[in-house]
Order: structure tokens, then C-alpha cells, then sequence
């Protein structure tokens, strides 16, 4: 029992000194940016959440000339695309043209694979990563992971948990950053569990 006690006591040492990096590691918000500061960018993809900041911030991100087109991933079923259009902050032809809507996506694994889908649909070697910055860690990790020979660039967005000194300013921000955390331990796992099985 004592030994069972220890073990569970060092797992927690373990995950609270990994939360603690992950927190000091999270990166700060993406500046607005263009396409001659960014280089060439083929494709710009949204991971819904975050209230609407993320596909702000990817909206404004594309209409201001990065990319050729952009995703919209993990869209739920019942917004349409005429409540997406009143978001555009650019011209009305862009958006009817170049905004693909992914609805497929209820996870963060399965807006990996939305993205490899069109990635490969429109032949993209460069994509530009839009997500919050709590978010973004376990989303390249993912996107990596479904695209193996893409270049992936982030644009991080402010998730409105973190304080001026990036630390979690309330108990809600702390409990959904520490189940992300938990999230992306559980991604890392599997990674190496994957490689070792490809290796042996």
C-alpha cells in the first residue's frame, strides 16, 4: 500500500512539474502579420474554439492576403455558412470564393486529418496554424503527426486565460489548462508508443 502510495505521489510530482513547463513554454500571441512577413503560405486553417477569436483572428489572417485559401475546421453543423459570412472582415467575393468549411472535426486528432485532406485535395506544402497559444502545442503535434512532409507555421491567438505575467489568472483557467495539459501528455504518449511499435 505504501508503495502504491509513493508511485501515486511521484506521478504527481511528475505532471505537476511538466504542467508548469508547458505553462512557461505556451507562446505569445501572433503580431498581424502578411504574406511578405510570413513567406510563401499555401493554405490558412482555423481550429474552432476559443468564443470566435480563433476564426477572427484566421479571417483577418487570410483576408489580409496570407495564403491562397482557408480552412475553417471543426465547424459545427449548425452554423451556416451566412452567419460565418457576417464574421468576413474582407471583400464578399473572397469569401464565397476561398473559405472552405470543415464539418467533419470533433476532435483535435480529427482536425489533423480534416487539414491532410485538403491539404492533399489542393496539393499545400506550406500551412499557416491558426489556434490559441494554450491550444497550440497539442494542435502541431497532431498536424504534424497527419502531415509528416508539410511546413507548418503558427499563428497563435490570446486565449484570454493568461495573465500580463502568462500565468493562468483564474480557477477556470487553471482547470482548462491543466486538462489540456493532460491532453497533450496523453498525444506525446502516443507518438512514442507509435514509433516504438514502427521500430520493433
Amino acid at each position: 500500500m505504501r508503495q502504491i502510495l509513493m508511485t501515486f505521489i511521484l506521478l504527481g510530482l511528475l505532471w505537476t512539474a511538466g504542467f508548469v513547463a508547458f505553462l512557461t513554454r505556451l507562446p505569445s500571441p501572433s503580431e498581424p502579420t502578411t504574406n511578405s512577413a510570413v513567406g510563401a503560405v499555401d493554405g490558412v486553417v482555423v481550429f474552432t474554439g476559443g468564443r470566435g477569436a480563433r476564426i477572427s483572428a484566421g479571417m483577418s489572417v487570410f483576408s489580409s492576403g496570407v495564403g491562397e485559401r482557408l480552412l475553417i475546421s471543426g465547424v459545427n453543423k449548425s452554423t451556416s455558412r451566412e452567419r460565418l459570412a457576417q464574421l468576413w472582415p474582407g471583400a464578399g467575393e473572397q469569401f464565397e470564393c476561398c473559405v472552405d468549411l470543415g464539418h467533419a472535426a470533433l476532435t483535435t486528432q480529427g482536425n489533423a486529418r480534416e487539414v491532410s485532406d485538403w491539404q492533399t485535395d489542393h496539393g499545400y506544402k506550406t500551412i499557416m496554424l491558426v489556434t490559441s497559444e494554450f491550444h497550440m502545442p497539442r494542435a502541431l503535434a497532431e498536424t504534424h503527426a497527419a502531415m509528416p512532409g508539410a511546413k507548418i507555421i503558427p499563428h497563435t491567438v490570446d486565449s484570454g486565460y493568461l495573465d500580463g505575467a502568462r500565468h493562468p489568472h483564474s480557477p477556470t483557467a487553471w482547470s482548462v489548462l491543466a486538462r489540456e495539459y493532460t491532453k497533450y501528455v496523453a498525444v506525446q504518449a502516443r507518438a512514442k508508443l507509435n514509433w516504438a511499435l514502427q521500430r520493433g
